[in-house]
């Protein structure tokens, strides 16, 4: 994995990763791009100008020009400086104001990106880490931008540098030989740096994660009350500082070693200049160059330096830029799906809808990524059209993965699931989920209105019918119809100040009418009744019940009082069916589940003695 990993990483080289940003740049906005390439051309053409300028005053001081010539080269020669500076400033301005929103580029993209991953994929830890990394660098708007900053002056850079040193070689090969040695040392103090500043940002991915976990811990209304409750501030805060300061000393090692490259620079730049500047000296003194051509390559020389300095800050800058834009690149090219791209057609799907649905689940086995236990081994279970299985077990029997199989997030290590005897893989992944519909313990609400976190439409796409016997078998309608607004009620506070919040059972009823809405075939509840007391919840299975009469129906809940509702009962341990069959079936075995169960009615009966 390590080598394949790294192969990864070499894919996407510097000069790639600036096209790519370029041509990402020109979907966002075409002046973005086009500027980048065409400012070098005023910022040159401004230098080359400031260049000449003095040479041809003192030429024709030299050759005692008369007043009117002489003031009329200045001016031509002073105003073609301001106008090219000032169409350079215009050009950067609007890259400078405009760059600041491009970031929002990437994240869109990122964000349809992880819509559009199965939930395996997204869940998988080396996938999660390089999302870290990647949102990491993708919120911040002022990594990225410096690339529009950054390609004018490397272009900048090597078209003063090429025509500048054209120039001085025109004069002596010597000399260029000279600058060019000077290049070549600082290119290979900047190879050095660079790989030392990949080695080190790797590392951040760690200490970037745990922090923002920290951070949005620290933000959340639950997680709030427990930090005060358990007094935790002082540890919060201690576990930020701590990632802060491992994020700080990474950069540390980074700025050091440019802090090395660039001493070693300087010292290398002052024994170039010394020697050139000696050279014309030598060559005024002896008569082989006039003042003019003096002043003249000496502005070349510091333009030289100059443009030479303005390459090697675009190719730092970029190179940063450039492990922001591979960490986009490799999450953006992760595989999205590996569900069947054809799946079985709309015909097929009609009819298999229709007959109701079998689920067969053929040896199947799950093992996490980087686990070496399976959490199910084994399993073989069929489940008949308008069976309503309950499926039992202690915590960490497996119930939950068997959950995520079963709605297809996961694909079984080993074994098949079949629905009516197709294989899941032959499936499309909208396929399949149009035929489940479950009711997790933990939902999301979306900061929209109440009939479109219902129904998943807006507008008039809802069908109302639908809807008002959904909301009646969950018992949730008479909260429904007595808000003021109804199903325009806006829902997530968070998000809108209007948006009203519901209590625990409530909420719980809701999920239930969105669950019956959808009209899937096979219907999966998991711990829908923990927000609900005992009368609650007996009510709301009797609705239940009936609404799903003729679906396939898997319940999963620690409280064995719902499994009466069911036709039959397994019981997971240790990843495997332990036990199955009805009710009476099982407490007549007087095994696992007779046990569970008598221990949870002498607590009910307990209880309610009290």
């Amino acid at each position: 994995m390590g080598k394949k990993k790294q192969q990864g990483e070499r894919k996407y080289g510097l000069v790639s990763n600036v096209a790519y940003n370029m041509k990402a740049s020109k979907i966002w906005d075409k002046k973005l791009f086009y500027y980048q390439l065409l400012l070098m051309f005023p910022d040159v053409a401004a230098a080359c100008l400031g260049v000449l300028l003095p040479a041809r005053l003192v030429r024709g001081l030299e050759e005692k020009w008369e007043m009117v010539p002489l003031l009329f080269t200045v001016f031509f020669l002073a105003f073609g400086i301001w106008g090219f500076e000032m169409l350079q400033k215009g050009m950067h301005e609007y890259l400078y104001r405009n760059s600041l929103s491009f970031h929002l580029y990437y994240e869109k993209c990122c964000f349809a990106k992880v819509m559009n991953m199965d939930y395996e994929m997204l869940e998988n830890p080396e996938n999660r880490e390089l999302m870290g990394n990647t949102w990491n660098v993708v919120r911040n708007e002022f990594g990225i931008r410096n690339s529009f900053l950054a390609i004018p002056k490397l272009l900048a850079g090597l078209l003063g540098t090429g025509l500048y040193g054209f120039l001085i070689g025109r004069e002596s090969l010597l000399l260029l030989f000279i600058l060019i040695l000077n290049m070549a040392v600082s290119f290979l103090l900047l190879s050095v740096a660079q790989k030392k500043y990949e080695k080190y940002h790797k590392n951040l991915g760690s200490f970037t994660a745990e922090a923002s976990y920290i951070s949005r811990q620290s933000m959340e209304k639950a997680a709030g009350k427990e930090i005060r409750i358990y007094q935790m501030m002082g540890w919060f805060v201690e576990k930020y500082g701590q990632c802060l300061k491992g994020i700080d000393g990474i950069y540390g090692h980074i700025h050091n070693w440019y802090f090395a490259k660039g001493a070693a620079e300087a010292a290398c730049s002052f024994l170039t200049e010394g020697l050139s500047y000696g050279y014309l000296l030598y060559r005024l003194a002896g008569g082989g160059i006039s003042i003019a051509e003096f002043v003249f390559y000496i502005g070349l020389l510091g333009g030289f330096g100059s443009y030479f300095g303005q390459a090697i800050y675009g190719i730092l800058s970029l190179s940063s830029v450039g492990v922001s834009i591979s960490y986009i690149r490799r999450f953006l090219d992760l595989p999205e799906s590996l569900w069947s791209q054809k799946g079985i057609g709309e015909e097929r799907l009609a009819r298999l809808k229709e007959k109701g649905l079998k689920v067969e689940l053929k040896q199947v086995s799950h093992t996490y990524p980087g686990e070496k236990e399976p959490v199910l081994s084994d399993i073989s279970l069929v489940i008949s059209p308008g069976e309503r299985l309950a499926l039992i077990g202690l915590n960490g029997q497996g119930k939950t993965t068997l959950v995520k199989l079963l709605c297809g997030f996961y694909r079984p290590t080993k074994g098949q699931i079949l629905l009516n005897d197709i294989p899941a893989e032959e499936f499309g992944r909208e396929e399949y989920y149009s035929l489940v519909s479950v009711l997790f313990q933990d939902a999301c609400m979306l900061p929209m209105t109440l009939d479109q976190n219902l129904t998943g439409r807006s507008g008039d796409g809802a069908d109302q019918g639908k809807l008002t016997w959904a909301l009646q078998m969950s018992g949730f309608y008479e909260k429904y119809e007595s808000l003021p607004k109804k199903g325009d009620t806006l829902l997530v506070r968070e998000a809108n100040k209007e948006a009203l919040d519901f209590s625990g059972g409530e909420r719980q009823k809701m999920l239930f009418a969105r669950a019956l809405y959808k009209e899937a075939s096979l219907i999966i509840l998991d711990e829908p009744t923990a927000a609900l007391d005992p009368i609650a919840e007996n009510q709301l299975y009797l609705k239940f019940s009936q609404a799903v009469k003729g679906k396939t129906c898997v319940y999963i809940s620690h409280r064995l009082s719902s499994t009466r509702f069911c036709d039959r009962i397994c019981l997971l341990s240790g990843g495997t069916i332990a036990e199955q069959g009805t009710h009476e079936e099982l407490m007549g075995k007087k095994g696992m589940y007779a046990g569970i169960y008598e221990i949870q009615s002498r607590y009910y009966n307990f209880s309610e003695s009290q």
